[in-house]
């Protein structure tokens, strides 16, 4: 058998393996040529038993022998057999770089052939803004604006700059932040310890560093973490206990007991990692601190005033839904049972002591009692010291009825002012007892005196 009767054999065996689209026959349309597997055979059948098919197989095969297998590439359409009209494509054979149409296993894409057929625009390309910031979504030109006319009129004084006892505007004003956050702000900022933050500084670390337009717990995360530190320990929380405890009105009772000050800040610190750090190794993380409630009882408290009333009223509000309710109540007075029966005092039932303080509070539903209800009420102190502090708690059962008669007359006075009141009183009766005693005293003495 001749060698291009036996490729021949084999190109048909292998015409299974033939893209149709390859052929690329103007006459037939490429939908007949998928659908029609037979068609396929018999044209490529055809084109094989060509006189000029057969010439250039030998010629092909002559140049492989030869070394020349590299001139495959370069032969010219025109010189391939053609059993199509003149003035019409021929169709292309099947073939690879190594010239063997058995060998063809690799397909060519239809625009490197030049088919006018598969010519597709290329679609257009949609430009995706950007969506992630590494260090934050950066201010927009009119927040930006704002601040530095904030930060201009705040800053416009000779020293171009502000101390530490000037800088609590800045951090309410422009920062937005609580004010007890003011002092480490201001050391964060003044890291050389100069007791100064200049304007140029204070917009470098604000506005340049991003920290304007991120959010509020990771602002307050990155003021407290310390240098090269990725989470927060309970030693940077002091400051900002520290700086609460020197400042708000509502714990101005504890400012002239620094050992109750120091017992107050460590039971808050360590109830804040107990409550928000959930893995327990004292490493508090910014994910963490979003995920607490730290940030909202930061700024409840920078809002509040008596924020005694607020913790107390937190204590007893067990289930956290914002109301007080005679079971609660009840939970906490179950102790001071337990004090009075220790202490060999008659005790009192709770449903008398709940009594007593529906009628002091007086709140809107008789069945629970609101933190707005305490706040509105001057007598609220007697209701923690009910709960909680036996010893008040029995003053105020055994107090005067004259006393509670005043109470009733003036709701308005507080209990200093009635202790007051009663100091005076008490020493002007004093005064008027004694004045009297020394006038009869000189009666006495005139009356006893000898006639001689």
């Amino acid at each position: 058998m001749s060698l291009s009767i036996k490729m021949e054999i084999d190109a048909l065996e292998d015409v299974t393996s033939l893209d149709p689209e390859l052929l690329q026959i103007p006459e037939v349309s490429p939908f007949a040529l998928k659908t029609s597997p037979q068609l396929v055979e018999d044209l490529f059948s055809q084109w094989l038993s060509l006189p000029e098919t057969s010439h250039l197989v030998k010629s092909l095969i002559d140049d492989a022998k030869a070394g020349t297998i590299a001139s495959v590439n370069g032969v010219a359409n025109n010189s391939l057999p053609s059993m199509f009209p003149s003035g019409s494509a021929p169709p292309l054979s099947p073939r690879s770089s190594s010239g063997s149409p058995r060998t063809s296993k690799q397909k060519s894409s239809p625009s490197a052939l030049g088919s006018p057929l598969k010519l597709v625009s290329e679609p257009m390309q949609e430009v995706i803004p950007q969506f992630y910031f590494q260090n934050g979504r950066p201010p927009t030109k009119e927040l930006r604006e704002q601040c530095l006319s904030k930060i201009n009129h705040l800053f416009n004084n000779p020293l171009n700059g502000l101390q530490i006892d000037e800088f609590k505007t800045v951090t309410k004003e422009v920062c937005k932040l609580p004010f007890f956050l003011s002092s480490a702000l201001f050391r964060k900022i003044d890291a050389d310890c100069a007791g100064i933050v200049t304007r140029d500084a204070f917009i470098k670390y604000w506005v340049d560093g991003n920290m304007l337009a991120i959010d509020i717990a990771t602002q307050i995360f990155e003021i407290l973490k310390r240098p090269g530190c990725k989470h927060l320990t309970q030693v940077d929380f002091k400051p900002v206990l520290r700086e609460l405890l020197a400042t708000h009105p509502g714990l101005e009772f504890l400012r002239n007991t620094p050992e109750f000050q120091d017992r107050y800040a460590e039971t808050v610190i360590y109830r804040i990692f107990y409550h928000i750090n959930r893995s327990g190794n004292g490493r508090l993380t910014l994910r963490e601190l979003k995920r607490g409630n730290l940030v909202a009882a930061m700024q409840h408290a920078d809002e509040e005033e008596d924020i005694n009333k607020v913790l107390r009223f937190k204590c007893i509000d067990l289930d956290g839904n914002g109301v007080l309710t005679p079971n609660e109540m009840q939970f906490f007075y179950e102790e001071q049972l337990h004090r009075m029966e220790c202490m060999a005092q008659e005790p009192v039932l709770f449903e008398d002591i709940l009594c007593q303080i529906i009628d002091m509070i007086a709140p809107e539903r008789e069945d629970c009692i609101t933190l707005r209800d305490l706040k509105g009420c001057k007598l609220s102190g007697n209701v923690f010291n009910i709960l909680f502090n036996l010893n008040k708690f029995m003053a105020f059962e055994t107090r005067d009825p004259f006393l509670i008669r005043q109470e009733h007359e003036d709701p308005t006075l507080t209990e200093w002012d009635r202790f007051a009141h009663r100091e005076y009183i008490r020493l002007s009766m004093e005064e008027d007892v004694e004045e009297a005693s020394n006038g009869s005293a000189e009666v006495w003495d005139e009356s006893l005196e000898a006639p001689f």
